[in-house]
């Protein structure tokens, strides 16, 4: 009867070693580098951009996204009636404009020649061209700006400054506007409780 027992209870026994053999799991393996070396919330092992900009607002490929910031300096110059001759008191602004570009040598340039609402369409466009070719032939032979990076441009009477048939207008619309502007690439920045709004500023 004893000897009957002892195997049973060793049965049992083994029965119970092989249960819980059965319930131990292996250890589980680590595949992918969980690191964060850039501190910027994405892993190592999902992050395409490892050398992203401190603080930069990321995708979750760990990429940041870039935005273009335009710059302007705005030159007004004035006319008097049936001319494109620049009056010199205006040159002073014009090597301003000039030196803004040499200080940015990506900077393009756009100038707008306007007329008053006198006389034909037809004039006034050839005008306006004349004008604005008046300013950038400045802007080349004196100030020695490169002509590729001026464009001349004529819009007659088609964009006035003022509206009316007094002379004070007339003279207002008959003008130059030019428009200057650099591309710059700005990484966004993330938000944090130490952002401030430029609005705030």
């Amino acid at each position: 009867m004893n000897y009957i027992m002892t195997i049973l209870l060793t049965l049992a026994i083994s029965g119970c070693s092989i249960q819980i053999q059965e319930m131990t799991p292996e250890p589980t393996v680590q595949k992918a580098d969980l690191a964060d070396i850039e501190a910027d919330g994405i892993i190592n092992a999902r992050d395409q951009c490892q050398d992203s900009f401190v603080g930069a607002s990321v995708a979750n490929n760990g990429c940041g996204s870039d935005r273009i910031e335009e710059l302007k300096h705005k030159l007004q110059v004035n006319f008097i009636p049936n001319s494109y001759t620049v009056e010199w008191r205006f040159l002073s602004e014009i090597k301003k404009l000039a030196e803004f570009m040499k200080d940015n040598p990506r900077a393009k340039l756009t100038i707008e020649g306007h007329t008053s609402k006198r006389g034909t369409k037809v004039l006034n466009q050839i005008l306006s061209q004349n004008r604005a070719q008046a300013i950038q032939n400045i802007l080349v032979n004196k100030f020695m700006v490169e002509q590729a990076r001026i464009t001349a441009i004529g819009y007659g009477f088609d964009r006035l400054l003022l509206a009316g048939d007094d002379e004070y207008i007339h003279a207002r619309n008959r003008r130059i506007v030019a428009k200057l502007s650099r591309e710059k690439l700005l990484t966004d920045m993330k938000w944090t409780i130490y952002s401030v709004d430029q609005a705030e500023e």
